[in-house]
């Protein structure tokens, strides 16, 4: 399979993870968020709307990154939120989350349905500062992705 084949499949499968009876209303919510939001409020909402839905999915404590991103892939699964890898960037100090097949729906301007970016953020922010020595003044922060994958930062760096 060639990269742009497997970034197909990936997109693919996000697209098709929106049940038939969610896709209409998501269009309607995230059209009606940008037509009354600017863009940062309504990714602030959004980002809200994430942490909260990782206070309802919490996570146990875990004792390595390894079980840390096995928990995150079991819960994700559970909701059918696609999967993460979780690795440490010694450079930047910081741990890279790599979401790939997030639910995805085209509404207003974006095609691509990057909007729910601003979701994943909450979630892991909210999972992330739920482990034992997490230090409340990190959040993740987006830095990338294409129409299939999202990448966050988490750390100082």
């Amino acid at each position: 399979m060639t990269a742009v084949t497997d970034l197909r499949s990936v997109s693919y499968l996000a697209r098709r993870g929106v049940s038939a009876q969610w896709r209409g209303f998501l269009q309607a919510l995230i059209e009606t968020l940008d037509a009354n939001l600017d863009t940062a409020s309504r990714d602030a909402l959004l980002l809200a709307v994430g942490a909260r839905l990782g206070g309802l999915m919490p996570l146990p404590s875990c004792a390595s990154l390894g079980e840390l991103e096995t928990r995150m892939n079991e819960a994700l699964a559970g909701c059918d939120w696609g999967w993460v890898e979780v690795s440490l960037d010694p450079q930047d100090r910081s741990l890279v989350l790599t979401h790939s097949a997030a639910p995805s729906i085209a509404a207003g301007t974006e095609a691509n349905g990057a909007w729910i970016a601003a979701v994943l953020e909450g979630l892991y922010g909210a999972w992330l500062g739920g482990q034992p020595g997490a230090d409340a003044g990190l959040s993740p922060r987006r830095v990338g992705g294409t129409s299939a994958t999202v990448t966050l930062r988490y750390g100082r760096g």
